[in-house]
């Protein structure tokens, strides 16, 4: 519930009901520069919103993290290691679009994976980290950028 009241979204709401007021007041003008005017505005009222959903939801806009999370979702405790490595291979096809996520810890007792950064953007460093007991996932961690 704090989150929602970070002050990124707050900014971003604010620029939001300023950005409606904006496009019903460029409605309403007759004059085509004053239209113009107001429609750009209305875009720099919304730019804050759409930094905030490009830092906070990345996967709306990022296949790679949609697959990613995605990945991260599809593991469950109790998987073993190989079934954790087979919904990668599921994932992550060899001539998919997606380049597969690096191992950064294969040890008896924790599996890591960091996303790809596939030449593109950052944030590159999202991580998802397993603790392993007896071959077995017991606990799953998402770490984002």
């Amino acid at each position: 519930m704090e989150a929602l009241f970070s002050p990124f979204f707050l900014i971003a709401g604010i620029g939001l009901v300023i950005a409606i007021g904006l496009i019903v007041a460029a409605f309403r003008v007759r004059s085509r520069i004053a239209k113009a005017g107001l429609v750009f505005l209305t875009l720099v009222a919304l730019a804050p919103a759409g930094f905030v959903v490009d830092a906070f939801f990345s996967e709306l806009l990022d296949a790679r993290f949609r697959t990613y999370k995605s990945f991260y979702q599809d593991i469950q405790p109790g998987m073993t290691r190989a079934e954790v490595f087979a919904t990668l291979g599921r994932r992550y096809p060899k001539s998919g679009p997606r380049q597969s996520p690096e191992v950064m810890a294969d040890e008896p007792d924790k599996l890591g994976f960091f996303m790809n950064a596939e030449g593109s953007r950052e944030p590159n460093c999202e991580g998802i980290f397993l603790k392993m007991e007896n071959g077995r996932v017991v606990k799953k961690e998402y770490s984002p950028d």
